[in-house]
């Protein structure tokens, strides 16, 4: 086997890994980290180094057949995890397309540039694959059990009833004008509750949607914070990057390029 054929094993076996762990970790997320109720640095780790991975592999290898099996494998790791489902499938036929449109916007950083500047093609080729990732994230999302039991319950879960409460603390809890802690206790757990039934309420007839709009309501969520993980990817990408260079695994090497120039 020549060096390029053991690079290719090799960054196609991380991804791999790395895929596997990132969808596993996350067919098991608790509802808490659903609702943004909790924070799951792990999660959030295992994203950027996939998402680093991800990237930097269509760069480097930049051919559309690699480029095509490197998304593939992330889409297969997920087809694995939470099943051959046709929605499934289309989100993995989706991660393909973002693949590709990656891949274009990596090729046009490295093309239309004298020096090779790590930091913009990652950042320009971060951007669709995250939001592959995200869209295969909301479709696990939309399939769940979590989204299915929330549909068929009709009220928000308990992890909902504690956000409430923490809400009450904060905005009522300091207009309660008395002394003992215990009643002022129990008159916020009580307005938390009447808060909770209000809500449970106003939302019944909403509950047989809960699976698209959690779905789509977390997609926006994930969205909106999508510039901390592009980032996070960059400083991750440029490190790596270094070490490649350091160990011979990738080299920079000056050509002879033609330019084009508009003449009047």
């Amino acid at each position: 086997m020549n060096k390029l054929t053991i690079k290719l094993i090799i960054w196609h076996g991380v991804v791999a890994v790395l895929a596997w762990m990132f969808w596993n970790y996350g067919s098991h997320v608790s509802s808490d980290v659903l609702y943004g109720t909790s924070f799951d640095g792990l999660a959030v780790l295992y994203l950027v180094l996939l998402l680093t991975a991800v990237v930097m592999g269509i760069a480097l290898f930049q051919k559309k057949l690699w480029v095509l099996t490197l998304s593939g494998v992330v889409g297969v790791m997920y087809l694995f995890t939470f099943g051959f489902t046709g929605l499934n499938l289309l989100g993995a036929g989706i991660f393909l397309l973002f693949g590709l449109y990656s891949s274009s916007n990596s090729r046009s950083e490295i093309n239309q540039r004298t020096k090779i500047n790590m930091r913009r093609i990652i950042q320009a080729g971060a951007w669709p694959v995250i939001t592959g990732l995200f869209i295969l994230i909301s479709f696990a999302v939309y399939q769940s059990p979590f989204a299915e039991e929330l549909e068929k319950s009709e009220k928000l879960p308990s992890a909902s009833q504690n956000f409430i409460r923490s809400i009450v603390e904060q905005t009522v809890g300091r207009q309660v004008q008395t002394n003992n802690e215990a009643e002022k206790q129990n008159i916020i757990t009580q307005i938390s509750k009447e808060t909770f039934g209000e809500i449970n309420t106003f939302l019944k007839p909403y509950f047989q949607y809960a699976p698209p709009l959690l779905a789509f309501g977390l997609f926006l969520i994930l969205w909106g914070l999508s510039w901390i993980f592009i980032w996070l990817s960059v400083l991750l990408g440029i490190f790596v990057f270094l070490i490649l260079k350091k160990t011979d695994m990738v080299m920079i090497e000056e050509r002879d390029v033609k330019a084009e120039m508009l003449v009047i």
